[in-house]
């Protein structure tokens, strides 16, 4: 053993020279080869190095082809247009497929453990895998059921709607959804901070992309899940529509002064009964126990008289008084509360066309609202005949429109802008119902947080026993005065009140101007409340001058409330500001919702988010 391992041997005896000297030639070797090795790894790593930057410039310029292709694939499903859209979805595949492929092997296996460099390769592929997937597993499908979940499909032909396109369609529509949603999660993984700034800006691009597909599938989702059910594809149901009347404001639109009994079954809707607001009766005590919030902020008539239960800007709430009211009168229950109003009707008729009236009126788009709100009180003296005229106003536009009169596609696009702007809400009375429909704006819900970002309400209730709201206007600016690093802001809302009214307003018929009990015949008087984001707080409201304004601070459905009356006689303008601290955890720009106006753009909202 010694003699084969001298150099490890202790008792062996010390080379001679020769030995020694054919000891130094073979020690000399080693230099030379770790001399090649170092020459060898510096090569192979330059090939690396040119190899990632070669596919990372590829994978850049796939993903960059492709970004514009996923907004032009999101407008051609919503528009309907199949054929555009499946051409669409095959270049995409194309671009995400080589992108995927570029940014995967062996050299990017080796960069992903670099220290620094691996979160951005982890970040990358993690970009490349989801649009990957979405391209190749997703959208096709998606595609191939537009038609189904198209707002056309929900056009009537002859009083109805086919559901067996929206049954069919569910399966699919449902497992893109969640794959759309496992993917934004998926996205949600990467390291943010450990990025390069370069690749963090292309990232958040696709992260917003991302958001307005998942935005898109989620709809089509609950869509596939509620309209069947909802239109009496199991059983027959019955909803109670309410007309609300924007020249006597209330919270999410108006009094509720027509109210109209529909029944849905397999697809089909008709019109059984209406009536004004005493259809649902009257009471001397409220139907539903009312919150000691409710009855300071809007009295316990909520309760009592239909024509008050819009008085709350939580539509669910409206919804169940008004369900209790029927169920008291009548004795049956509601399968849902429908809410719409004047001006979303008017906006109806640019799609089916002029509807002539019974009465021999003709009723157009651009003069429906103002028919509704304000003619029928200059010309028609008598409530009695007033509220005959609503109804019936009501009824024909709603028998076009389930006729398929006119582009019933078009309609069925009103109604959607109609439920963005709050003046169309759906109360199904159904808790996985509800559930389903939670996320939509239809629910008219009370909230003071849209996902992260905070939302200021701003409403309006008439006390003026009139209709002179119909001049009303309001214009509401929300200015961030300070964005603090922790995602909290320093607000100050404007709100502007005006009186537009004529100067002759206390001649005009007592239906629009008031009897002169509440106040002077022409004057309007308001409830106006300013309700301030979930967690947040109105800390001053002043006037114009600076000038402190009385308010009366309450809190509903845990927001704070900050409630002042606001009296003008025609010419009037009342501003007050309120100074509002929103807490939240990233300075998204605060969402404003305000009481619909008697007419598009007549109650205006104005922003400007923290900078950068």
């Amino acid at each position: 053993m010694s003699s084969l391992l001298p150099l490890l041997d202790d008792d062996a005896p010390a080379p001679g020279r020769r030995e020694r000297g054919i000891a130094r030639k073979r020690r000399s070797r080693l230099p030379v080869f770790v001399g090649w090795g170092v020459v060898v790894a510096i090569v192979l790593l330059g090939v690396a190095v040119i190899l990632l930057a070669l596919d990372a410039r590829t994978a850049y310029a796939e993903l960059r082809a492709a970004m514009p292709q996923v907004s032009e694939l999101k407008a051609q499903v919503l528009a309907g247009d199949n054929e555009a859209a499946a051409a669409t979805s095959a270049e995409l595949q194309e671009h995400t497929n080589k992108a995927r492929d570029a940014l995967h092997g062996p050299h990017w296996a080796l960069a992903g453990i670099i220290p620094g460099i691996g979160p951005n390769v982890d970040a990358a592929q993690t970009a490349a895998v989801v649009v990957d997937d979405l391209a190749t597993d997703v959208l096709p499908d998606l595609v191939s059921v537009t038609d189904a979940v198209s707002p056309a499909a929900l056009a009537p032909v002859d009083g109805r709607i086919d559901l067996v396109p929206f049954t069919t369609a569910a399966p699919t529509v449902i497992a893109a959804n969640e794959a759309v949603f496992a993917a934004t999660e998926r996205l949600g993984t990467i390291e943010w901070d450990a990025i390069h700034e370069r690749l963090r800006t292309p990232l958040a691009e696709l992260e917003a992309e991302l958001g307005d597909v998942a935005a898109l599938t989620e709809t089509a989702a609950r869509a596939v899940q509620l309209i069947p059910p909802m239109l009496g594809a199991d059983e027959p149901r019955q909803y109670l529509l309410m007309v609300q009347n924007n020249a006597e404001p209330r919270s999410t639109g108006g009094l509720t002064g027509a109210f109209v009994l529909l029944r849905a079954e397999a697809g089909a809707i008709s019109l059984v009964d209406q009536g004004p607001a005493g259809f649902l009766g009257s009471y001397t005590e409220p139907v539903l126990e009312l919150t000691d919030a409710e009855v300071a902020l809007f009295g316990d008539q909520i309760g009592r008289y239909p024509g008050n239960i819009t008085a709350t800007p939580d539509f669910p709430r409206s919804a169940e008084l008004a369900s209790a009211m029927w169920r008291t009168t009548h004795g049956s229950e509601l399968d849902g509360v429908v809410s719409i109003d004047p001006v979303a009707l008017g906006s109806m008729l640019a799609a089916t066309g002029p509807v002539t009236l019974p009465t021999g009126q003709v009723l157009t788009a651009a003069n429906a609202a103002q028919t509704m709100l304000n003619t029928v009180y200059l010309e028609i003296p008598d409530p009695a005949m007033q509220d005959a005229f609503f109804q019936v106003a009501a009824a024909t536009i709603f028998s076009e429109v389930m006729a398929g009169a006119g582009n019933p596609a078009a309609a069925v696009g009103a109604l959607t802008l109609a439920a963005d702007d709050g003046r169309l809400m759906v109360w199904p009375a159904r808790p996985e119902e509800q559930a389903l429909l939670a996320a939509s704006t239809l629910t008219g819900e009370l909230r003071g947080r849209d996902g992260d970002a905070p939302v200021i309400g701003v409403y309006l209730n008439d006390l003026s026993a009139a209709k002179m709201a119909y001049y009303q206007r309001m214009d509401v600016d929300v200015t961030a005065r300070a964005c603090h690093a922790d995602g909290s802001q320093d607000l100050t809302v404007t709100v502007t009140v005006a009186s537009e009214a004529p100067e002759n307003s206390a001649d005009l018929p007592v239906a629009l101007a008031g009897n002169g009990e509440v106040v002077a015949p022409g004057d309007m008087r308001s409830h106006l409340l300013v309700y301030a984001p979930e967690g947040g707080r109105i800390t001053a409201v002043r006037a114009a001058d600076g000038t402190r304004q009385p308010v009366l601070p309450h809190v509903h459905d845990e927001l704070v409330v900050a409630a002042r009356e606001v009296i003008l006689s025609p010419g009037d303008v009342s501003v007050a500001e309120y100074d509002i601290v929103a807490t939240a955890e990233t300075p998204l720009p605060a969402a404003t919702r305000v009481t619909p106006g008697p007419g598009s753009g007549k109650f205006a909202v104005s922003a400007t988010p923290c900078a950068g």
